[in-house]
């Protein structure tokens, strides 16, 4: 559609976008505003479609005026460089997208000192609300900000178990009992497993103690406590060192590595090349995550998969339920994860 200003095309309404979908201007509010309680799935779906197809940008600042909303929101992860971070953030900012607000991202290095100021200058933003992966050194801080009652906040993959935020996470447990029974029925018999430091943060503790129960109730004389590596990715030689010890007490069974992250994957995976090991003739390998180079490594790396665009979209969607109606319960999402099996790990 044209008008007569200078040939340019007119701007898209909230009216445009009732009228296409056939509902009510106050519907589409609504909708934007992330009251979704409120409307059918039909509904919501109809609205999505319109919006899409007539490209519609709310203008932020006169519902700013409106509403006393900055329609931003503040997203704070502990490493952008991972990719299961990334792919939280396109989950969450696609919803945003669709309703209207902009999301500011922080990275805190997974540093307490870096992540307070963060939600500092956040705040300083007037932020309408709060997805963060966090440190766990901060809890004070983010009880205080959450007392006032209009900020809402929800929790990405770690927990803070005393302090009453929304959660989105994986069922950590499920997932490394997956990956055990799954190796140990391809006849591996000695198992390690490598995670990055365990302390504070909660999905890997989970994690941490789940390898061992798991290989309790799967295969109970495993010397479970021997094949438990916690490495910190910035002493290389620390990860060589504990690396060599498990290929040395494994040399003459077959063996398999489990490891905590696609970071700590690839850094493994590089250090098995350099000293000469081959995957899977020398070591079977299955790591969390699923990054892209997964399929390309060693004819593909057998992983666990973890619905990290979905999460970051109920995160996002979490918040905006939040905005519009926080007095519900809080509540813990939590997902499956998915084994892909590749040649990593043919087995024994």
């Amino acid at each position: 559609m044209v008008n007569n200003m200078r040939g340019k095309e007119a701007k898209v309404t909230i009216y445009d976008v009732a009228k296409k979908a056939g509902v009510s201007k106050s519907t589409v509010s609504r909708y934007l505003g992330g009251r979704f309680h409120e409307l059918s799935p039909k509904t919501q779906q109809k609205i999505k479609q319109v919006i899409d197809e007539l490209q519609y940008r709310p203008n932020n600042l006169a519902r700013g005026l409106k509403s006393s909303r900055s329609y931003l929101i503040g997203a704070l992860v502990a490493d952008i460089t991972n990719p299961y971070t990334t792919a939280i953030l396109r989950g969450a900012e696609d919803v945003c997208k669709q309703h209207g607000y902009s999301l500011l991202i922080c990275n805190s290095d997974n540093q307490p000192a870096k992540e307070r100021e963060y939600i500092s200058m956040l705040q300083s933003h007037k932020i309408d609300g709060l997805l963060i992966q966090t440190t766990g050194g901060n809890s004070d801080f983010l009880e205080t900000l959450s007392e006032n009652g209009k900020t809402p906040i929800v929790l990405v993959d770690r927990k803070i178990p005393e302090l009453p935020f929304d959660t989105v996470e994986i069922d950590n447990r499920g997932a490394v009992m997956q990956a055990v029974s799954y190796l140990i029925k391809k006849n591996y018999k000695r198992i390690g497993y490598f995670t990055e430091p365990v302390a504070h943060f909660s999905p890997r503790h989970e994690r941490y103690t789940g390898f061992q129960e798991a290989l309790r109730l799967v295969s109970p004389s495993h010397p479970s406590l021997e094949d438990l590596f916690e490495v910190d990715l910035n002493d290389e030689s620390q990860l060589e060192k504990k690396l060599n010890t498990f290929l040395s007490l494994t040399s003459e069974e077959p063996r398999a590595i489990i490891a905590g992250n696609s970071v700590i994957a690839l850094k493994i995976i590089i250090k098995l090349k350099e000293q000469g090991y081959k995957i899977p003739d020398d070591t079977g390998f299955l790591s969390f995550d699923n990054p892209e180079w997964a399929a390309a490594v060693f004819s593909g790396i057998t992983t666990i998969e973890q619905p990290t665009y979905q999460i970051g979209k109920t995160v996002m969607e979490l918040i905006l339920k939040r905005l519009a109606d926080n007095e519900s319960p809080v509540q813990t999402i939590s997902y499956q994860t998915r084994l892909i099996e590749r040649e990593s790990t043919p087995g024994r």
